[in-house]
Parts: C-alpha cells; structure tokens; sequence
C-alpha cells in the first residue's frame, strides 16, 4: 500500500466523484482509477461502486476510511516532523548525568542547545558515574555529563570528551561556623572536625587519601548521595564539606578555598568516539565546543 492510493481513496469518498476527485488531485482521471484498483486489490475487494451517474462506497471501503485517513495523517506528521528534525527546528535528546555535577553547571548548556532548536526535547537522567558511562557506551544516553578524576582513562578512551567546566575544591560549612574568620585552609585545619562525604563520588577517596598521607584524623560524620541533603546537613551545622566552589555557591554556602589541595572538580561532555551524532547532539556538541575556552579562563583566573 502507498500513500498516494491512500490519497486517492480519501479524496474519491470525499466527492464521491472519480472526475473530481482526480481535478482536485490534479492527475488524470485513468492512473487515480489505476490507483484505486490496486488499492482494492490489495485490501481484497471493491471499495466503490458506481451506478450509473453515483459512486459511493462500499461496507468494505466505508470501513476502510478511517483507517486509511489515520494513516495518512500519521504518514503526514511523520513526514513534516522528519523535516523539522533536518532543519534542527526539532530533536530529542537524552543527557546522562553524575550526581556529582551540579545542575547549575550543565543546565547553561542545555539551554543554549534549546534556544538554537525551538522544539527541541530534553530528558537529563542522573545516576552515578560508571552507570552513566555504561548506559552512554549502549546507547542509552546520547551524551553525559561526567566529572573524572585525574587523567581520563580506561574506558574513557571509547569517548570523545570535550571540556565544560572546572574549577577548585573548597570548604563550605554552616554560616557563623568559626571558618569565615579564616581568609583561607589548609587540610590540617580539618584534623577532627565533623565532615559531610558524598557518596559515590572519586573525589572523596583522593580527598581521604591525601588527609591519610598527612595523618590528618578523618572524621567522616555524615554521608549522602544527594546535593540537596548534602547542603541541608551542611547549613544545620552538622559538618563541613569538601565541595567544588561551584557547588558551594549555586547552594549557597560559605566556604574558603583549600590552599593545599589542588584538587580539581573538572566537568565534561563525554560522546561515544565515531558514533554518529543527530542534529540535536550536533549542536550540543558545538556549544560544548564553544563554552568551553572561556570556562577555562574563568578557571584559571580562580587557580591564580
């Protein structure tokens, strides 16, 4: 069956009429009968039936149009959302998520991605990083927002990573805390004290190690896997936290930058190396492209 026996079918039962439905479809009254008929084979009989001077349609045929109008209908979005989908007036895209990024880092992004393509459909899923990574390499995700630790390896080398972010780790802690007298920290200052650790994130482990490697007494108080908890159990008082200073001020937290520990909290968009990208993720890709020079300016500037 093709569209355009579907057509010719629709527009006969609508004037009931072979000559003008063929003037109106603008093609010769023979290949719209041609067309019909072999509609009728296909569907198994006779969808019409003329006498004399009237057509009208058959059981078959009046039970056919429905079904045939919903088709074409369907065919017809299809096809005008296939366009919009190549002028980039259109897309979807699926964004992986750490639940160590902060969604002020890569909502600026997204956004910027949304603006250029007015129809365009966003769903960020958020989980830790080696589910986010598993779930880019199947196909699950189209992009991701990751935070690696160090150098990028292991299965890293499967991605194409692009920069967005960076910047340091700091100490945010409870307003009034007997820090903010403090211009800024070094790790012994934390010998002790109540800390708040996420979790699931690397970072704590270099953290751990570091403070190890010095005989700093960690004492790791509270734990939880979620931003908005992680700052609540921080503005109770309930302990510090070692955070990205991005972090700190998008949950609006004092805090005071770690003199010795040049730990950086760098963010970037991960696509599957030689995949192919769709229009969507063809811009996103672009505007990463784009951020991502003068974030590193801006970080640099902090570093100094």
């Amino acid at each position: 069956m093709e569209m355009h026996q579907v057509r010719y079918f629709l527009a006969v039962a609508e004037h009931l009429n072979f000559t003008r439905a063929a003037e109106r479809l603008h093609v010769a009254q023979p290949s719209l009968t041609r067309a019909i008929q072999k509609l009728e084979d296909e569907l198994g009989g006779p969808l019409f039936r003329r006498e004399r001077a009237h057509t009208h349609l058959t059981e078959l045929g009046r039970l056919m149009q429905p079904h045939l109008r919903a088709a074409l209908e369907a065919a017809e979005t299809a096809k005008r959302q296939a366009q919009s989908f190549r002028k980039r007036e259109t897309g979807q895209l699926t964004i992986g998520a750490c639940s160590t990024i902060a969604a002020e880092t890569g909502a600026p992004l997204l956004s910027a991605v949304s603006a250029e393509i007015a129809g365009l459909t966003l769903q960020v899923e958020i989980g830790p990083s080696a589910a986010i990574e598993e779930r880019l390499i199947a196909g699950e995700v189209d992009a991701a927002l990751l935070a690696p630790l160090g150098e990028a390896g292991g299965r890293h080398e499967r991605f194409d990573l692009r920069p967005i972010a960076e910047d340091m780790f700091c100490v945010a802690f409870a307003p009034g805390h007997r820090f903010e007298a403090q211009g800024e920290l070094v790790l012994e200052d934390l010998d002790g004290e109540p800390l708040i650790v996420r979790l699931g994130c690397r970072h704590e482990e270099a953290i751990a190690a570091a403070m190890e490697a010095r005989g700093i007494n960690r004492v790791a108080r509270h734990a939880s896997a979620d931003e908005r908890w992680l700052a609540g159990l921080v503005r109770e008082g309930l302990g510090c936290i070692l955070w990205p200073e991005s972090i700190a001020r998008a949950r609006q937290l004092p805090f005071r930058p770690l003199a010795d520990l040049p730990l950086c909290h760098r963010v970037v968009l991960p696509t599957v190396a030689g995949r192919r990208h769709s229009p969507a993720l063809a811009v996103l890709v672009r505007r990463a492209a784009a951020r991502a020079s003068p974030e590193r300016r801006r970080a640099t500037d902090r570093v100094a």
